[in-house]
């Protein structure tokens, strides 16, 4: 019975591998560079969103504002005709090119390219027109996405203890968001997550611990500089923001029962720190799933934050000046 059981575990272990392989998610930020095709913000919004909704089909998450890795889109015209009359046609065969990269290093990591045709009143409508054509579940794309995505878990598999090296620089400097960013950008289906599961963990408890010293001191400074209820709100609310997870919560709840003795029972600050640390008394591993949705957070919140990635840019453009520089000779 205990082999039956023993056999039955692990098929389901087996199961949730395989399924995590599948839906293994990570963030792919969508570029549309400036155009050898002028596009209007309308037709560029188009474009985008046809592309988030092939890379969400894949497994991957296309709304990210910066990640490590992006997908590169260009539109360039290959024929025009017009035809006059009284409802002139405008009719347009375009190729979208579609490059991702990392963004970090500019390394390529694959190119496709799709020809793709509109027709429109205009210049504007056609090329709208031509973008509308593009299907999310075309065969060409959806084979270069997933190519794409094995070579970037690849990448992932190779370079995660790199990468955890690098955050743990970057946190040792107090750099702690974008140490965040790093690691929650990688996948959940890499070969030794634990790995990176526990540095998230290591990451955050010593962001928790830096945050409530720094708000225990301001706390104690306010209370020191007012012992009085408005030194005692000023405090609290320093208090009431430090997570019961951090070192030094203890030193913050010996603070709120000092500024409780002195302020009264009826201080509001010191119940509801207390109700707090009550509400977080939870199991180890609740308590560290919380740790790690809240590192993931951060490093999105961090990646929402960072300005458009000037570098995916400048590989670009120095891309098609070699090629350009090639067709001249």
């Amino acid at each position: 019975m205990k082999k039956i059981v023993l056999t039955w575990a692990l098929l389901a272990l087996s199961a949730l591998g395989i399924r995590a392989q599948e839906q293994c998610e990570f963030p792919l930020t969508i570029v549309i560079p400036d155009q050898t095709v002028e596009l209007s913000p309308m037709a560029k919004t188009q474009l985008t969103t046809k592309i988030r909704q092939a890379v969400t089909l894949n497994g991957m998450t296309g709304g990210t504002r910066y990640s490590n890795f992006c997908i590169v889109a260009n539109l360039v015209e290959t024929s025009k005709n017009m035809t006059s009359g009284l409802r002139p046609l405008v009719t347009v065969t375009t190729g979208l090119e579609l490059s991702v990269a990392n963004t970090r290093t500019g390394d390529s990591y694959g190119s496709t390219y799709i020809t793709l045709s509109g027709a429109g009143q205009n210049d504007r409508l056609a090329y709208m027109a031509s973008i509308s054509s593009l299907k999310p579940q075309n065969t060409a794309l959806q084979s270069f996405l997933k190519a794409t995505k094995k070579k970037i878990i690849s990448y992932y598999d190779s370079q995660t203890n790199n990468i955890i090296r690098q955050a743990k620089s970057l946190s040792s400097q107090q750099d702690f968001e974008q140490a965040m960013f790093l690691l929650s950008s990688i996948p959940t289906c890499i070969n030794n997550y634990d790995a990176v599961e526990s540095a998230m963990l290591s990451t955050f408890q010593t962001y928790l611990n830096l945050d409530c010293a720094d708000k225990v001191n301001k706390a104690r400074q306010a209370w020191n500089a007012l012992q009085d209820r408005d030194g005692a709100k000023i405090a609290g609310g320093y208090l009431a923001a430090i997570n019961p997870a951090s070192q030094c919560h203890d030193e913050a709840m010996e603070l709120a029962d000092e500024i409780r003795e002195r302020i009264g029972e009826e201080w509001e600050w010191a119940k509801d720190l207390k109700e707090f640390g009550k509400e977080m008394a939870r199991s180890e591993v609740e308590l560290e799933k919380m740790r790690i949705e809240a590192v993931r957070a951060i490093g999105e919140a961090y990646a929402e934050n960072q300005q458009p990635e000037v570098l995916i840019q400048q590989h670009y453009n120095q891309g098609n000046k070699e090629n350009n520089q090639s067709d001249n000779q």
